[in-house]
């Protein structure tokens, strides 16, 4: 499954691992839908590799999530998990 982003500077294409990381493809998709990206920065590009978008400051802060807080951290299944906190 793939994202399509359109911006200023041309479209980006995401691959979106939907079985390595079903809670954060379900989230960025959940997000998107409801416009949550637009007009967000695209930061911290590494090509063939990754790149960082939604955070509304544009500092590199975060911002949400529709599960509520979510740590960085992976599971054994390679999912983001929640935030006990």
């Amino acid at each position: 499954m793939s994202l399509l982003l359109e911006t200023t500077v041309g479209n980006v294409t995401i691959d979106l691992d939907t079985d390595g990381s079903p809670h954060l493809v379900r989230n960025v998709l959940k997000l998107a839908k409801c416009r949550y990206y637009t007009n967000t920065l695209i930061y911290n590009v590494q090509p063939h590799r990754l790149c960082q978008l939604g955070d509304p400051r544009g500092d590199g802060t975060g911002g949400c999530s529709i599960f509520g807080l979510i740590d960085a951290v992976r599971s054994d299944l390679g999912d983001v998990r929640q935030s006990r906190r």
